[in-house]
């Protein structure tokens, strides 16, 4: 005799919502990112991405910045240790219910801001379509082949689909660093993603987020800001 219809339905509900409550579970696990208050990054707040130290010498927060053309606009570090650039809000993904921001997990990123170019502030990381979309202008690559972190739409997107996916991981010098995982399948280590540094290219003044190696990561801390919009 068959099983029931209703049965096999509350079986299936059953086991989606144990492997629901598993991941849940693996999350809860990780431990929060802290903001410079001491309190956890929340999903539902803003913050300033400032660098540590920070001081003379050590440059501003994050900004958004054209790079030849006028859009889309870079992922850059302000000049002055005095200006905070704009805030950001983290995503964790995939969106559940735990709206905290954790060490190691994957997040989007995107500026609580608005621009003259009417796109998302969204981050993602330059590939072959934003090269071609800001030619002739400078390509969105350092001439020393770093790729650089920059908002509005992903031109190319991978048969991944992890342009937008990044992580906060700690900092081996104190405080954190921020971590871009395109090359790395949803729930792997983080060693398949690369370390994400402030560099200036030839005869550039300005100081681009992008792509580098473990020891050159830029260390940062969070300073949680007014909010902007939800």
């Amino acid at each position: 005799m068959g099983i029931p219809r209703a049965a096999r339905l509350l079986v299936l509900v059953s086991v989606l919502a144990a492997i629901s409550l598993s991941c849940g579970a693996a999350a809860a696990a990780l431990p929060p990112v802290y903001d410079t208050d001491g309190h956890e990054l929340s999903a539902d707040a803003d913050y300033y991405v400032l660098p540590v130290p920070h001081g003379s010498g050590s440059g501003g927060g994050l900004t958004m910045a054209p790079n030849g053309l006028r859009c889309p606009l870079f992922v850059a570090q302000e000049a002055d240790p005095l200006r905070k650039g704009f805030p950001v809000r983290f995503t964790p993904l995939p969106q559940q219910g735990d709206r905290t921001v954790r060490v190691a997990s994957d997040v989007g990123v995107h500026f609580a801001a608005v621009t003259t170019c009417v796109q998302t502030t969204e981050w993602h990381v330059s590939g072959d379509g934003d090269a071609l979309a800001t030619a002739p202008a400078p390509a969105p690559v350092l001439s020393s082949g770093r790729r650089l972190v920059l908002t509005g739409p992903v031109r190319s997107p991978s048969p991944n689909g992890r342009e937008k996916v990044f992580r906060v991981e700690k900092h081996g010098r104190g405080g954190y660093k921020l971590v871009w995982c395109g090359g790395a399948a949803s729930g792997s280590t983080s060693s398949s993603c690369q370390d994400l540094g402030v560099f200036r290219d030839d005869g550039d003044r300005r100081a681009w987020l992008g792509t580098t190696e473990t020891d050159r990561a830029h260390a940062v801390k969070f300073e949680k800001a007014a909010t902007v919009h939800a």
